[in-house]
């Protein structure tokens, strides 16, 4: 089975499921997403039912971001206020808006998994880290947060976290990993890479963020 890896979503509802839409073949490719599907965007409730909705019914995988972190801590009252401030408040009306509670999708976002791996990969939100607290979701180089320097694996790692403007998936040979966030929350596009089992590439694909999603 290929897999199907899309890049940060942040509330981009609309673009992810026109991305799905054209390009994903549910029966022989295996979702992953890596994480980050609140905040920034318009629409945070509509992209989590959306996953939910993806996870039951098909092969789907979806990470943990440091966004869902931040308003896991928050909402179960361990800290990050500024979750609360710069994004919390925008996407709690969101839930308002729509009589949804942000609580119970808390509790789906706090059981989602911090990396999918098999032999010949390794997918998270930022990645492998030079430092042995990689799994520490608190510490700063940990595969929720990491923006330093990557450990070179034996693996190919695909990550998100860290946006770039190319609009279509990064390649870096010198630790052997693939970058997918295109900054869709930016206004640039949503991007998905496509790869077999064993790593190899087959193609990606981009769809502009739709202005519905982000104005």
């Amino acid at each position: 089975m290929n897999l199907f890896i899309v890049g940060d979503i942040h509330g981009c509802y609309y673009t992810f499921k026109t991305l799905l839409q054209r390009y994903w073949v549910e029966k022989n490719d295996l979702l992953i997403q890596v994480g980050d599907l609140i905040d920034r965007g318009n629409h945070t409730p509509q992209t989590i039912n959306y996953c939910k909705e993806l996870q039951q019914k098909h092969q789907a995988v979806f990470l943990k971001g440091n966004h869902e972190y931040m308003a896991i801590k928050h909402i179960y009252g361990m800290g990050h206020e500024k979750w609360y401030n710069k994004y919390g408040k925008t996407v709690l009306w969101q839930y308002h808006l729509e009589s949804l509670d942000f609580k119970t999708d808390s509790e789906w976002m706090q059981r989602l998994p911090l990396f999918w791996e098999n032999d010949y990969l390794f997918i998270s939100h930022a990645g492998r880290s030079l430092s042995e607290k990689y799994m520490d979701e608190e510490d700063p180089q940990s595969i929720l947060w990491n923006k330093s320097e990557l450990k070179k694996l034996l693996k190919t790692q695909v990550i998100g976290h860290t946006p770039h403007q190319n609009k279509k998936p990064i390649f870096y040979p010198e630790t052997n990993t693939w970058n997918v966030d295109t900054g869709a929350y930016l206004g640039n596009c949503l991007s998905a890479l496509k790869l077999d089992e064993k790593g190899n590439f087959i193609d990606y694909y981009s769809v502009a963020t739709l202005s519905k999603d982000i104005s």
